[in-house]
């Protein structure tokens, strides 16, 4: 479905979305949402998808290089449907995926075009996103708000680098971002990830950004636990505390899903629940049944056997290759086309199944009900681990 209707043949690039009816949306479209084409059609070239992955990043490759750098090297933020794109500040969230895609290219094509262009980038980010206190700005221009969103992606690009090269400076950058989780963005109350920060690395305490997203607790889990298994650095306590958390709190029983926003005294702010935090939930516990054995292990496995479920509602009665985004609060869906940005999410999800070897067809209410008698010791043991 992407690879086709998703294409845009005549303009370069891929479409932002495609309607629930397969048809391609025309409008302006985020330069990081392209690399996050790339580095999907990469990623299914390494699964073993039967289409013709290289054309595909060929393709969105032609299209960042010719339309969506700016005379520094930074990825573009906004491509217009029509026109020339406007220069604006570069956003340090985009850089951070554009290093993603150069990441996988690299590993799977082995071009050393992508290693000099990901080492470039990241040699001009660290002259002028650098915060002094540790860290990084959003962008060169504004002091604040600072994020955590941003950092988490360049750790996981980071990560992706240390897996491919032997370069000192992704493993550097990788501890570096794991100190500021560690010291800047973690709340010491909750124990969890907060989103939103002021210049000095105070935290945003009120208004919409004093927030805490349960899809990036389990997130920050999935990467933590990478970390911890790629450069050796003990980091248990951090992310199943973040877990626990984004389980405890941040899953909807009722629907079955992982909601949107939580308050920072980890009440629910926003109820909805979009796609993506279900595949982060996926991926967060099968790393986690990797790491255990016995009835904490059943747990988790059980946890990705529901979050399997919940990404399959999101895909009912719609072509294949095609989903909904968003689920109200009553559990209906908003009617809107699919967008092309959950599309990452998805292929890393199922990524994680392939690596995992761990069996999560959908859990069925039977292996529900013969798991719960072990779910409240499963979760001790792990608040035992975390204190």
């Amino acid at each position: 479905m992407w690879a086709n209707s998703g294409c845009d043949v005549e303009n370069g690039g891929f479409f932002e979305r495609i309607d629930l009816q397969g048809h391609a949306v025309v409008e302006n479209r985020r330069v990081r949402v392209q690399a996050r084409q790339i580095y999907c059609f990469a990623h299914a070239g390494e699964l073993g998808w039967g289409g013709d992955w290289r054309k595909m990043i060929d393709h969105g490759e032609r299209f960042i290089l010719a339309h969506g750098r700016d005379s520094n090297g930074y990825l573009r933020g906004i491509h217009p449907a029509t026109g020339v794109p406007a220069d604006a500040p570069p956003d340090l969230y985009d850089q951070a995926f554009f290093l993603l895609a150069l990441a996988q290219g690299y590993r799977i094509t082995g071009d050393a075009k992508y290693r000099a262009l990901a080492l470039a980038l990241l040699r001009n980010i660290r002259r002028d996103f650098a915060h002094p206190m540790g860290g990084f700005y959003d962008t060169p221009l504004n002091a604040e708000p600072l994020r955590a969103n941003p950092h988490m992606h360049l750790l996981e690009a980071a990560l992706a680098w240390i897996e491919v090269s032997d370069a000192a400076v992704w493993r550097n950058l990788a501890h570096e971002i794991v100190r500021i989780c560690k010291d800047r963005l973690i709340d010491p109350r909750s124990g969890a990830v907060l989103e939103f920060f002021h210049a000095d690395w105070t935290p945003v305490t009120t208004g919409p950004q004093a927030i805490i997203e349960p899809g990036h607790l389990f997130e920050w889990t999935w990467l933590l636990s990478r970390y911890e298994a790629i450069c050796n650095v003990p980091s248990a306590a951090i992310y199943r505390r973040l877990y626990d958390i984004g389980q405890r709190h941040g899953v909807c029983q009722q629907r079955g899903v992982a909601i949107n926003e939580l308050h920072h005294d980890l009440s629910w702010c926003n109820s909805g629940a979009r796609l993506w935090p279900q595949t982060e939930r996926l991926k967060a516990s099968l790393a986690l049944a990797q790491l255990a054995d016995g009835a904490e292990r059943d747990v988790y496995v059980a946890t990705a056997q529901d979050a399997v479920h919940s990404i399959g509602l999101y895909f009912d009665d719609l072509p294949k290759g095609l989903w909904r985004d968003k689920m109200s609060d009553d559990g209906s869906f908003v009617s809107e086309p699919a967008p092309a940005s959950t599309f990452y999410h998805l292929v890393c999800a199922f990524a994680e199944i392939a690596r995992s070897e761990i069996a999560v067809p959908k859990a069925s209410q039977k292996r529900r009900d013969a798991i719960e008698p072990y779910t409240q010791a499963a979760v001790d043991i792990v608040q035992s681990s975390v204190s």
